[in-house]
């Protein structure tokens, strides 16, 4: 494949310096390479760099960082991290994997589902369970306040509060 890259770069660069505009470059390369032609922009950039003078028709190597490829291994650790710390910030998780921020709330908030509540880290979806205990929490709370006439009209606690209890109840973790 890099010798055919190779060779249609030699090429561009001989009909460029024939004068040929580079859309019948293009025209004559797709002709004659089909599917592994060059696309055309880049059969106009590489004829603006050789009218530019930059006649090295080899790959140059790149400079950037490789490209981490989200893989299961980064995926467990970024889980196991938040198991054994439910409070880790995506910071410390990134430092402490060596990848960039952004990829891990990737991971937290799409491969494994995870939302932050109470500034810790629980599933989004709840096994069955933990939807039993968070319903026995709701019917307690229903009933407490029907039993105390007098209380206020707020006396319960939050949806997102109960999913916290419930599942620090429900997981064992370390504090």
């Amino acid at each position: 494949m890099d010798s055919s890259r190779s060779a249609q770069r030699s090429v561009i660069q001989f009909l460029r310096a024939e004068w040929e505009h580079a859309s019948q470059i293009y025209r004559r390369m797709k002709e004659v390479n089909g599917e592994q032609c060059f696309v055309q922009c880049t059969i106009y950039r590489l004829c603006q760099r050789y009218e530019a003078r930059r006649v090295n028709i080899k790959d140059l190597p790149r400079s950037a960082q490789p490209h981490v490829v989200t893989n299961c291994a980064t995926i467990s650790a970024v889980d196991e991290l938040i198991r054994q710390k439910r409070r880790i910030t995506t910071r410390e998780i990134a430092v402490e994997l060596s990848i960039k921020k952004g990829k891990v709330h990737r991971i937290i908030h799409k491969k494994l589902g995870y939302g932050k509540v109470c500034a810790e880290w629980v599933p989004k979806h709840l096994s069955e369970n933990q939807k039993t205990a968070r319903m026995g929490v709701c019917l307690t709370q229903q009933f407490l306040h029907r039993s105390h006439p007098f209380s206020s009209k707020r006396c319960g606690i939050s949806a997102s509060m109960s999913m916290a209890i419930i599942y620090s109840c429900t997981v064992p973790h370390e504090l």
